[in-house]
């Protein structure tokens, strides 16, 4: 079987080792990429079953450290990331779809749905009257034996600051 090879800019080769969040010089060895120079610029000759591999192997392995990551999210991250969402993702009355800011909360801190819902119920618990649910919208996500499909921060204000002169 003939080995199958490619050429790569070498900006191109920096932005996927960027992508892959990989040194460059640690990709270059890792593939065993041969730099070719051509005309004002480099290439690298990469084979491209090497190249498989260890981006199949990248995938193997951030696949398995995502548990890991789900068990490091603490009460405080999880509730500046949900705020960060629902402030993100509000319309003007401040309302935000709960299923966009699920989405967002999961994708941000890699948790998942089941692992979001029970968080999400111990905050309201905890921090009773800082957010309101309401039951409309589309697409609801259940919350105990209510699904609500919108989400909305309440900000507490003093109502008067008192000034001594």
């Amino acid at each position: 079987m003939e080995e199958v090879k490619i050429t790569l800019r070498k900006s191109d080769f920096d932005r996927f080792a960027e992508r892959l969040g990989v040194n460059p010089d640690e990709l270059l060895a890792a593939l065993k990429a041969e730099v070719v120079k051509v005309g004002p610029g480099f290439r690298y000759v990469v084979n491209m079953e090497s190249f498989f591999y260890f981006v199949v192997g990248r995938l193997y392995a951030g696949s398995q450290r995502r548990p890991e990551k789900a068990q490091e999210v603490t009460a405080e991250r999880f509730e500046e990331a949900l705020n960060k969402a629902i402030d993100r993702l509000a319309g003007a009355s401040g309302y935000a779809k709960l299923a966009e800011v699920r989405d967002s909360v999961m994708q941000e801190l890699g948790i998942g749905e089941e692992e979001f819902i029970k968080r999400l119920g111990e905050l309201l618990q905890a921090k009773r009257g800082l957010y309101v649910l309401l039951e409309g919208g589309d697409v609801k996500v259940q919350i105990g034996p209510k699904k609500y499909g919108f989400i909305k921060r309440i900000e507490r204000r003093p109502i008067a600051e008192v000034i001594h002169y």
